[in-house]
């Protein structure tokens, strides 16, 4: 609503253009009828005669948005535009609807004309390139939403997930233990940069082994005896392996004020991957925000904010079964407090998401090649990936980073 009478007056006089209805004028002064006719009233008083210094007589209703000007001069203008000029009138405002030319007896002329406000109708494609060429736009300062409310980053939880690495594996790809070092520190980098460019990381939950090692023995097989193409023996890859997990949790613990490492037993690693667990936590023992979670059982949990996240490597299971067990078993008092529900799963080297009675299951991709019995039966092209989940203290998971090889 405008509240001052001469902004009231403005606005009416530009709006009488439009040749509009009185409650129309009233709706967008935010004014009743009868205030507008009193400012019609008051407007009418403001029809005039002004003469200015060069004998131009102008009679200018408000009202009706005319203007009627006349002078005395020694020629008879013929055009629109020679008349604008004369009469002192702005053809981006008023239409010249009539004029005449008296010649007197002094042999001047009585230039005379009657103008009217153009309505929109009235106004042409060349009246806007006309305008366009003159018109300097408003500076307007813009107040960035983001950087007066969110200057401070939100603080978030972090769960950083990648599974299935199998990092001695013999792939066609012709990965090398080095060459799967490098990509390992690659992706951790990379994923947290992008989560650091967007939040302040309060806690990150780190799962590892769910095949983190190609093989669990010398012998070069998996946990229940299955031969496998390395690229490593089973010593170097544990050696390589520890110092990766190591470098990666030292690195992960300057980032966050809080790091929960949870040890997820694969089925190619599960002995080998409790011995690196344990060897990794006696080495940061020292470090008390560092916490780990590394016993037997194969299924494990982490609560983040209000969201209970179970983790399983998904072999040996129907994952539409998981939710169940999670809800019964040593898990199940801190899922029955969580508002949301996740389960992490590995195994299968491909993305997958499904909700069962609002519990989400989400199967991990791998950053894994393919190896000669993936290739013979056909499970190839999948993506080669890694995942940062984002979760909220209140709303869950807000958001997934994503990096791929």
């Amino acid at each position: 609503m405008i509240e001052n009478q001469q902004d009231k007056l403005e606005t009416l006089e530009k709006l009488l253009s439009q040749k509009r209805s009185k409650a129309f004028y009233a709706s967008k002064l935010g004014i009743t009828e009868k205030e507008v006719q009193d400012l019609l009233d008051e407007l009418n008083k403001k029809e005039s005669l002004q003469e200015d210094s060069q004998g131009i007589t102008q009679k200018v209703n408000v009202d009706k948005g005319t203007l009627e000007s006349s002078i005395e001069v020694t020629y008879e203008p013929k055009s629109v535009e020679e008349l604008a000029i004369l009469h002192k009138v702005d053809l981006s405002k008023y239409k010249i609807s009539q004029y005449w030319s008296k010649l007197k007896p002094s042999g001047k002329f009585t230039s005379s004309i009657f103008c009217s406000l153009k309505s929109s109708k009235d106004y042409t494609l060349e009246d806007f390139c006309n305008f366009l060429k003159n018109y300097t736009p408003p500076k307007v300062e813009i107040v960035s939403k983001y950087k007066s409310e969110y200057e401070d980053k939100q603080e978030i939880d972090v769960e950083l997930n990648i599974a299935d690495f199998h990092l001695a594996k013999k792939t066609i790809q012709g990965d090398t233990l080095d060459s799967k070092t490098f990509d390992y520190y690659k992706t951790i980098n990379g994923l947290i940069n992008k989560v650091c460019s967007n939040y302040s990381i309060n806690k990150i939950v780190f799962p590892i082994s769910n095949d983190f090692f190609h093989s669990d023995n010398y012998q070069n097989t998996t946990t229940n005896g299955t031969p496998q193409d390395v690229t490593g023996w089973f010593d170097e890859e544990y050696e390589k392996g520890f110092t990766l997990l190591a470098n990666s949790i030292s690195f992960l613990s300057t980032q966050c004020k809080e790091l929960e490492i949870i040890l997820v037993q694969g089925n190619h690693d599960r002995t080998k991957g409790f011995y690196v667990a344990h060897a990794l936590e006696v080495f940061f023992k020292e470090e008390k925000h560092i916490k780990f979670k590394r016993n037997h059982s194969v299924t494990k949990s982490t609560v983040l904010g209000n969201t209970f996240i179970g983790y399983h490597h998904g072999n040996s299971c129907k994952l539409e079964e998981l939710p169940l067990l999670f809800a019964t078993g040593e898990n199940s008092e801190a899922f029955g407090k969580a508002r949301y529900r996740e389960i992490h799963t590995g195994d299968k080297h491909h993305y997958m998401a499904k909700e069962i009675k609002g519990v989400r299951i989400q199967q991990m991709p791998s950053l894994s090649g393919t190896d000669r019995w993936h290739l013979d039966n056909g499970y190839i092209n999948q993506i080669r990936a890694a995942l940062a989940l984002v979760y909220h203290p209140i709303y869950g998971k807000i958001c997934e980073f994503e990096s791929r090889l």
